[in-house]
């Protein structure tokens, strides 16, 4: 039986050979950028990179239980923040009307955002103020979910036990993070909460640590019991096109590649070659580096939908479509040809990959490194003018 990986791997490549398929991936356009990288860039590829240089993130190097847990709980309720933003736009737009909007909207008409003018009030308040003033124009991040935690758990160490877990609801969850308002898509996020909880509790005696123990240091096998044991993180498509399944695991892949970065490739994060079945987390940022950089191309009427959309609902692309079944697919195989061309140059180019005297760690590529680039790439230009939108889905899956 195949392991989750390579049903990630097998599933995404029979979708982007399909012909008719609405991304193409452009082959000539890898090798152009493979080419091009840099040493730098290379050695960063080479091994599990420095996982929080801007110290978001819950550590503590005495506590590896909790550590992981912390990154078990992060990676759960990792999804969707789009609609945050487009909820503090529409109640820009729309003061008088704030019943047809999402709860955020609601939330911030509701508290009298506006003055009498019908213009948003922003709060006087100090470049490094905290709290609802500071984050109530802001929409939601990221870096809100996994700083909101380690806040939490730095003014509680208790916060993320297990037992808790079972008993969060959407209130208590937007409390930990210290978030002003409802929370997109906030009954899921508790509800998956709620299940890593009572997971860990049924299986591992609510050690996460127990959890990553029972692979045996295998990374693909840790990815199978956490899509086994908990259902938020069984992220699979049925294509519509001919109802086979499209296998994704992007956020059970991405707690297993951020154990390999946080440990740095040690202890609980010790996974030897096998980090190397994981592939990339298919999400909404990397496909628009992948865009800009020419590897993938969409069909006309999905490059409408992502690049002309005016924040309407015809504008989605569904969850399940065969629109996003391809952008996700292919975002996967593109950068797992990227990977495969990488190793190619390294092959040609050893002194790209020197052996360093007294270091016994191999170096190789990875599909999770190249997606910490792609990503962090995405980051850095997603406010630069023409850098390009991405698709809009409505999902818990990413």
């Amino acid at each position: 039986m195949l392991h989750a990986c390579a049903l990630v791997r097998e599933s995404t490549a029979r979708v982007a050979d399909r012909p008719g398929c609405k991304v193409t991936i452009d082959d000539a356009a890898i090798a152009r950028v493979v080419s091009r990288m840099s040493n730098d860039v290379v050695a960063s590829l080479l091994g599990p990179r420095r996982f929080d240089a801007d110290g978001v993130h819950f550590n503590d190097p005495h506590d590896p239980e909790l550590t992981a847990r912390y990154i078990l709980c992060v990676d759960a309720i990792n999804f969707c923040f789009w609609p945050d933003h487009e909820a503090i736009r529409d109640a820009k737009a729309q003061r008088d009307k704030w019943a047809k909007y999402p709860v955020t909207a609601q939330y911030l008409v509701k508290q009298d955002g506006f003055d009498n003018d019908g213009e948003f009030k922003v709060p006087v308040r100090t470049e490094h103020e905290e709290g609802p003033n500071a984050l109530l124009f802001q929409g939601m991040e990221y870096e809100h979910v996994a700083g909101g935690l380690r806040k939490a758990l730095v003014a509680d160490r208790r916060a993320l036990d297990a037992e808790r877990l079972t008993r969060v609801d959407g209130p208590k969850l937007r409390e930990m993070l210290g978030w002003p308002r409802p929370l997109p898509l906030e009954d899921e996020r508790a509800r998956l909460l709620r299940e890593v909880g009572r997971g860990l509790i049924d299986h591992f005696g609510g050690s996460a640590a127990r959890l990553i123990t029972a692979a045996n240091g295998r990374a693909d096998v840790l990815v199978d019991l956490v899509v086994r044991i908990f259902g938020g993180f069984r992220d699979v498509a049925i294509d519509p096109r001919d109802g086979s399944q499209v296998f994704l695991y992007k956020r059970a892949q991405i707690f297993v590649g951020d154990l390999w970065g946080r440990f740095n490739g040690r202890g609980l994060g010790r996974f030897d070659e096998s980090i190397k079945e994981l592939t990339m987390f298919a999400d909404y940022r990397v496909p628009v580096v992948l865009r800009n950089m020419g590897i993938l191309r969409y069909e006309p009427n999905l490059a409408r939908k992502v690049d002309q959309h005016n924040f309407s609902t015809a504008d989605i692309v569904a969850a399940g479509s065969a629109e996003e079944v391809d952008v996700r697919a292919c975002t996967v195989q593109a950068v797992e040809r990227m990977r495969r061309a990488l190793e190619e140059r390294i092959e040609k180019e050893p002194e790209l990959n020197p052996t360093i005297p007294g270091e016994v760690d191999e170096k190789f590529v990875t599909s999770v490194a190249l997606d910490w680039f792609l990503w962090t790439e995405g980051e850095r230009q997603r406010d630069d003018a023409g850098a390009g939108k991405h698709h809009r889905t409505l999902t818990v899956f990413y």
